[in-house]
């Protein structure tokens, strides 16, 4: 195994999931930049629960959910080499090497973040703190941010409905409504109802 694999392999027992999950956000999409650590911070998030991290040390923050583990983690991994970052979250050619030997490990999982990096990393971050905080409202705690966001939910929904970004189930589910009345208020806006499965 060569040193970056290791570095983006091990560590921790938690941090080498969550090490992993990292790495793959950046290299999943032929590689695309994940747009910014908050972007980061909110996927690291998603991701971290849909495998039942422990210890990623999130807590509700200004701007939805924020964890010091995962900032320390990928500052970890920029000074091995794995990622830069000037303002967007690279991989690397050392880092493309990493990943692709823990996708060889991990397929399953390189699908399920490729999945999660195509439906948020062209979302807007209104977009996202509205899709997180309403999904895991715990972490809306401390969050002014959400509280403006809150405000225009239903014209977030509609945009994410529109680009079939979400379910109708999970539209409803947002703005804490039945679904047959989001139906109609999409029909109303000539918005297009998506009904695969939510990530």
């Amino acid at each position: 195994m060569n040193a970056g694999a290791d570095a983006a392999g091990r560590g921790a027992p938690e941090g080498g999931r969550l090490r992993k999950i990292i790495v793959l956000l950046c290299h999943a999409g032929g590689g695309e930049p994940v747009r910014g650590k908050a972007r980061m911070q909110k996927l690291a998030f998603m991701l971290s629960r849909r495998y039942g991290c422990q210890e990623t040390g999130f807590e509700p923050g200004a701007r939805g959910p924020y964890s010091k583990i995962v900032e320390e983690e990928t500052r970890y991994l920029e000074e091995q080499g794995i990622l830069s970052s000037d303002g967007r979250m690279e991989i690397t050619e050392t880092g493309r090497k990493a990943a692709e030997a823990i996708a060889k490990r991990e397929s399953g999982m390189l699908k399920i973040v490729e999945r999660y990096k195509e439906m948020f990393n062209d979302m807007s971050e209104d977009e996202i703190l509205a899709y997180v905080c309403a999904t895991y409202p715990d972490m809306a705690k401390s969050s002014a941010a959400y509280d403006s966001v809150k405000s225009h939910m239903e014209r977030h929904v509609m945009s994410m409905l529109r680009r079939q970004k979400i379910t109708s189930g999970k539209a409803a589910e947002m703005l804490g409504e039945g679904r047959e009345c989001v139906m109609k208020k999409a029909a109303r806006s000539g918005v297009p109802v998506l009904e695969a499965d939510d990530p």
